[in-house]
């Protein structure tokens, strides 16, 4: 089935020559001629577009009832399409790594260059571990917000998932058993970017390491600026009280939400 130049076919033949533990994780992932495993923001598409957020943001339909949003990092759009419907005023989707339609519907806007104005409301859903610099584009975004700004994200690094290298391998903490380097010699043979570390995994989808307590950090950093009005992690499969416990809630929590209020007037 590989034969020739094929980069698959020349992948597994220096297979052979890979570390023990690249060679244990590639008996223990897909075929690279399968599809990839489905999971992530893969599955919050068309009509389910909103259901994480619905699931970890309370009162969010209402939030954004009749209001301008910015969806900061939007991917696909199909977030800013199902907040529009939902009832939204006005939503922009912004992405630098644009994957939105070319075209949109009346009350809807893509863009892939920072806006030049303020919204009531501003989401960021599923991107905030993919940031490079995640401190930069948290200030951004607040200096975006005339009312809220919502951030709520899944798999921090140390979670079952936070390698982000599901669509391959169903190991948990995969990150943790196996070198880095192995993962990615694994990785090769479905995704042929050259990435060698997290912080190189794809357009727009590099991996920052993002941690629970370095995210409530960047959060408590800007305490003053805005008000805390809700903050949460959500720990895997709903485990009581596991999110409270030091090093088990970096490893059992599946997301993290907050949302803050901007000062009023402004």
């Amino acid at each position: 089935m590989y034969q020739g130049s094929h980069p698959i076919a020349q992948s597994l033949v220096s297979a052979k020559q890979w570390p023990l533990s690249a060679r244990i994780l590639r008996r223990l992932s897909r075929p690279p001629e399968a599809e990839d495993y489905p999971g992530g923001t893969q599955l919050h598409t068309g009509e389910n577009a909103l259901e994480f957020i619905l699931k970890t943001v309370p009162g969010f339909r209402e939030m954004i009832s009749g209001k301008t949003v910015l969806d900061y990092g939007c991917g696909l759009g199909d977030q800013v399409l199902a907040m529009k419907a939902a009832g939204a005023a006005h939503v922009t989707g912004y992405d630098p790594f644009p994957k939105f339609p070319a075209h949109s519907p009346a009350g809807v806007m893509f863009r892939s260059e920072l806006p030049d104005r303020k919204f009531d409301v501003v989401l960021n859903s599923s991107s905030f571990e993919h940031f490079a610099n995640p401190e930069l584009e948290f200030v951004r975004m607040r200096d975006f917000a005339r009312e809220h700004l919502v951030i709520t994200w899944a798999e921090p690094f140390y979670s079952h998932s936070g390698s982000h290298m599901s669509f391959f391998t169903r190991v948990p903490w995969v990150n943790l058993l196996f070198p880095e380097r192995s993962i990615f010699l694994v990785r090769s043979l479905y995704r042929q970017d050259g990435a060698t570390r997290y912080e190189e995994a794809g357009l727009g989808g590099a991996l920052n390491r993002m941690t629970v307590a370095r995210f409530e950090q960047i959060v408590r950093t800007h305490r003053q600026e805005m008000t805390v009005e809700f903050l949460r992690n959500y720990a895997t499969r709903g485990l009581p009280l596991v999110t409270r416990v030091p090093v088990l809630r970096e490893l059992l929590t599946s997301a993290c939400t907050c949302v803050l209020r901007a000062p009023a007037g402004t």
